[in-house]
């Protein structure tokens, strides 16, 4: 466990290339998977980073825009995602 650079706990996000759990590139629109397998597009508006102290990184939480629960049913709804839990393929479909 650490402590974040500055003790800035959390910090703005200004447009920064970071990736999802899969290695694709984050941006407005993309379409994902949920860490609970819900399928959605991603919103960078209130995007910001907050310090993951067990990983010594930051990480990129932002809205996630649903569409589609893991059992296949219409919803519309956003729920806060960080970049690690987030996929656009999961066992071969994309999301």
């Amino acid at each position: 466990m650490s402590n974040p650079p500055n003790n800035e706990y959390r910090k703005f996000y200004a447009g920064e290339q970071v990736k999802t759990a899969d290695g694709v590139v984050l941006a407005d629109g993309l379409r994902v998977f949920t860490n609970n397998l819900d399928r959605g597009v991603v919103d960078l508006h209130r995007a910001e980073y907050e310090w993951n102290s067990a990983e010594n990184r930051y990480a990129l939480w932002f809205d996630v825009r649903v569409d589609t629960t893991y059992d296949g049913k219409s919803v519309d709804r956003e729920v806060q995602q960080s970049d690690d839990r987030v996929a656009t393929h999961f066992e071969g479909r994309a999301a």
